[in-house]
């Protein structure tokens, strides 16, 4: 497996192309870098199979049509939070071309390139569908926006919730801690390098509820 990063302005989203050895590749949140994964999808030979969405923000989703229209690969997202892209979305602070998921998933494996051992991990708090991509061979997960470097999600936004977002992170740390994460925002770490993180927000009182 490779993974093609990038850090796209002006919200500093993390973008990533995942490609097998067949060449066929998965794109988590474009963000607003539809021109760069455009052209890494076409200079690199890859058929683009399926655009993933850890969530539906605007500054997560804002390429999907772009990049869909473009590659002609299909778009999903989780059930919960589909109603965040159609023409029927709620209004936002900018706007973001409409464009309705073709597949909705739940929580389990997810077959879109059969090479790559893939799961949803949906982990609600930060918003009702907010889902990580984990692929557990390569001991790597794809956060969006339930945990960074140094922080996690916020959960004072619409569809937000404070304790969904402490059992997510709980069920979170329970996977391996070598497991690398590329995080919707910011630069990668470790789950075990986040520990720390945790604990202190705890004790802080910005997640009282947490038991790790």
């Amino acid at each position: 497996m490779r993974i093609h990063a990038w850090r796209v302005p002006p919200y500093d989203n993390g973008m990533y192309l995942v490609v097998d050895d067949r060449r066929e590749a998965l794109l988590i949140d474009p963000a607003m870098g539809e021109r760069q994964a455009i052209a890494a999808v076409e200079d690199g030979g890859f058929r683009l199979v399926e655009i993933l969405n850890t969530h539906g923000h605007p500054d997560h989703v804002y390429g999907n049509a772009a990049v869909k229209e473009a590659t002609r690969a299909r778009l999903a997202i989780h059930r919960l939070d589909a109603y965040r892209l159609g023409s029927k979305r709620p209004e936002t602070t900018f706007e973001i071309p409409p464009c309705d998921a073709d597949d909705l998933f739940d929580e389990g494996a997810l077959g879109y390139v059969a090479d790559l051992e893939m799961r949803a991990l949906h982990l609600p708090g930060h918003t009702e569908g907010s889902t990580c991509f984990y692929f557990p061979t390569e001991d790597v997960l794809f956060s969006g926006d339930v945990i960074f470097k140094g922080s996690t999600g916020r959960w004072d936004l619409p569809g937000g919730d404070r304790e969904q977002m402490e059992r997510s992170l709980e069920r979170l740390m329970t996977l391996p801690p070598a497991t690398m994460v590329y995080p919707g925002h910011g630069a990668t770490t470790t789950l075990g390098a986040e520990v720390r993180t945790l604990r202190v927000m705890r004790e802080a009182g910005v997640l009282p509820g947490l038991k790790v």
